[in-house]
């Protein structure tokens, strides 16, 4: 504060309005650092008088006013997390004001990511996924703002909701530049829903039964029963797997493929790490991850594996697991207990719903299936074309704070959930929605599709084990049967080791993917093991001839970063 010359005293009028002047400029500028001003509606500066602020409110709740931002989330499979009218899109835009206008891509979602970068022509959010090779390019163009700077100026109490953990781990170039959803803390893998680290595979029940539920523990007694399956059932399709797409799911092309990799080479992700040489190799270079689409070639030669999954789409993946059209198929163990069987049991009955199938066993081996909490999945970013960053910033410290949580996850209490021995417990008719039609839940009321900010918290974590425990018993045990082969792989540093895409390494790794997306369809509808063996030979000569050495050098020095940044010595 500026001192006042004696001097001046005489000069009274002069004084005062000097002081008043300065007053005002002073209490301007502490309203600036301390809670980034207040605007109203149409985002200029409200003179009138307001009475103070709550110190210890969070700072969206200064601004409450209908503002709307656009959003693209990666992932065209999400059409229940657009916002309509869903209950809880309505509750949380009548208490903050925010309405997102979420969309997805048309198309291919990286060809339109791609297409939206080139022409810098970014909505004012994203929701994507934090290691996607694009993040670099879009921090070094300078098309996003770093948190830190947005929280800093605008909702500094928002430091105080984020795990240091968090800043450490996914801070680039000393900043943060996107708030990451699903990141689990150490406590999440004690106190919540135990973890599957893989899609099962799940065989359907009456068919099962009418075979005399025969073990299936090997690769050998899988393809037996298969093959009585189609012989009685020769209308449906042995086999059922979800999309191909290297790009998309990474190496194994295909999320249903880690049943078998992790049985037929339990041990790909330690044989990976290379510390002699300091290379983190290929996963493909491992004989043993391969023989696991020999299995799948197999099948398919045999006639129980249908080689136009290979270029379906998910929405018709999904329509045959809900028409219940395979014998055995794999998806995501809680969609499948939640989405589809629910649905095949209001649809075609109850015994033809799926149940899990146990681990295989190769060769003696167990399987084992990585079981580390997550590091995050999509990040927010707040990109430079967005109209209001002051705005969004403060509702992103709402999405992120305990309140936020409650809301995005059970909606009003009193009226859609209760406190119920101080855990959050939703209302018999909106768990029982959510379990038996999860499509309609998600289209009546929202829940989980609003701000999509998941996060760890002991409240919520402890609330969805009882419940998990209480209300899903077959999907509890279905967990139980696969947690003995589960492993924990946090300390095996190996989150986002691929190199930068925009680097020379990054653009020879695209090349290598763009090659294994291309050599899965081959080696699968190979005639013979030793067309199989030739076209996995040929693949791995232009692997190395496009450089994958050098990719592999920097993965070793990205694995011991990622070593550091967990505190893994």
């Amino acid at each position: 504060m500026y001192k006042i010359n004696k001097k001046l005293t005489a000069a009274l009028a002069f004084i005062l309005v000097l002081a008043l002047a300065m007053t005002g400029c002073s209490a301007n500028n502490e309203a600036k650092t301390n809670s980034g001003g207040e605007k109203t509606e149409t985002g200029a500066a409200d003179n009138t008088t307001k009475a103070p602020a709550d110190p210890n409110e969070l700072e969206w709740k200064q601004d409450t006013s209908p503002f709307t931002f656009r959003q693209y989330f990666y992932g065209t499979w999400a059409s229940n997390y657009l916002w309509k009218d869903q209950l809880n899109m309505k509750q949380i835009t009548d208490k903050t004001g925010v309405t997102i206008d979420r969309f997805l891509a048309t198309g291919n979602d990286n060809d339109f990511l791609n297409t939206m970068i080139a022409s810098n022509d970014l909505p004012d959010t994203l929701m994507l996924d934090w290691n996607h090779p694009q993040v670099t390019k879009l921090i070094n163009n300078g098309m996003l703002y770093s948190l830190d700077e947005l929280i800093d100026k605008y909702a500094p109490k928002m430091w105080d909701l984020i795990d240091p953990e968090i800043v450490k781990y996914h801070s680039v170039n000393g900043k943060l530049w996107y708030l990451p959803n699903n990141y689990e803390t150490e406590e999440r893998l004690t106190n919540g829903v135990p973890i599957t680290g893989i899609r099962p595979w799940f065989v359907r029940k009456d068919i099962y039964k009418a075979l005399g539920e025969p073990k299936i523990e090997t690769e050998q007694q899988l393809v037996d029963f298969l093959k009585q399956a189609k012989a009685k059932y020769p209308e449906l399709s042995p086999v059922g797997m979800e999309s191909f797409d290297v790009s998309m799911w990474g190496f194994e092309g295909s999320l249903s493929m880690n049943y078998l990799i992790n049985s037929f080479s339990p041990m790909n992700m330690e044989n990976r790490i290379k510390d002699d040489t300091q290379r983190v190799l290929y996963p493909m270079r491992d004989k043993n991850y391969i023989e696991a689409f020999r299995y799948v070639n197999k099948l398919a030669k045999d006639g129980l594996f249908d080689p136009q999954q290979l270029i379906a789409k998910q929405e018709q993946y999904d329509e045959k697991i809900y028409g219940a059209n395979f014998i055995v198929t794999s998806a995501f163990m809680n969609g499948m207990y939640t989405q589809y069987n629910p649905k095949i049991e209001s649809t075609l009955g109850e015994d033809k719903t799926y149940v899990v199938l146990d681990g295989l066993k190769i060769g003696g081996q167990e399987p084992r299936y990585p079981a580390s909490r997550l590091m995050g999945w999509q990040g927010f970013f707040i990109t430079k074309k967005a109209k209001d960053p002051e705005r969004i910033i403060k509702f992103l410290e709402y999405a992120w704070s305990d309140e936020g949580q409650l809301d995005f996850r059970y909606g009003k209490e009193g009226e859609t959930y209760d406190m119920v021995d101080g855990l959050p417990k939703a209302k018999a008719e909106v768990k029982d929605l959510e379990l038996t039609d999860n499509n309609a839940w998600y289209s009546k009321y929202g829940f989980s599709a609003s701000t999509l900010m998941w996060r760890s918290g002991k409240l919520w974590d402890a609330a969805d084990k009882r419940d998990f425990d209480e209300k899903q018993p077959e999907q509890a045990a279905a967990k139980e049967l696969l947690k003995k082969y589960n492993f924990d792989s946090f300390s095996l540093g190996l989150e986002n080791i691929e190199p930068e895409g925009s680097s020379p390494e990054g653009v020879i790794n695209a090349k290598i993917k763009n090659l294994w997306n291309k050599t899965i369809p081959m080696l699968v509808l190979a005639g013979s093991d030793k067309e199989f063996d030739d076209i996995y030979n040929d693949f791995v000569k232009d692997m190395d001839k496009v450089g994958a050495d050098k990719v592999e050098k920097v993965m070793y020095e990205r694995h011991l970063a990622d070593l550091e940044k967990k505190g893994v010595k």
